[in-house]
């Protein structure tokens, strides 16, 4: 029973705690740079629209469990790009100390895309909506 709260349960939460909170402040400090448009001078200002208000977004909808899979595909999507235009192919030759944090974001994306948003989330709580056949997988 532990095991099984755990797994499906306390699992998800922890990771969708993680990531939704890093994704909310990081975006969050970027918007602050004039509505997200000035937080980082070299790159087109669209992109920086992109990166930092879909961190947000991404982070919020993290937090709540609400279209889990896309929000953690838009947060992979975000970070990747924000390596991709700051190292560029460089990225292959960095040393592993400096890919720490950023891998991790990535992994964790990557492992709530796969997982989904668990039972306590907005979307476990739509899927208890549903009736007892179809939680089943009968109908």
């Amino acid at each position: 029973m532990l095991e099984s709260f755990c797994k499906e349960k306390a699992a998800p939460l922890v990771l969708r705690l993680t990531l939704g909170g890093l994704c909310v402040y990081h975006g969050y400090l970027k918007i602050m740079a004039a509505g997200g448009t000035t937080w980082y001078p070299g790159m087109p200002t669209g992109w920086q629209l992109f990166i930092s208000w879909g961190e947000f977004a991404a982070g919020l909808a993290i937090l709540l469990g609400f279209h889990c899979r896309l929000a953690a595909g838009l947060a992979l999507a975000a970070t990747a790009t924000s390596l991709w235009w700051w190292q560029g192919w460089n990225l292959l030759r960095l040393p592993m100390r400096s890919l720490e944090q950023p891998l991790l974001l990535v992994i964790v994306a990557l492992v709530l895309l796969f997982l989904g948003a668990g039972e306590l989330s907005l979307d476990g709580w739509k899927g208890t909506r549903l009736s007892p056949a179809k939680r089943a997988g009968r109908a």
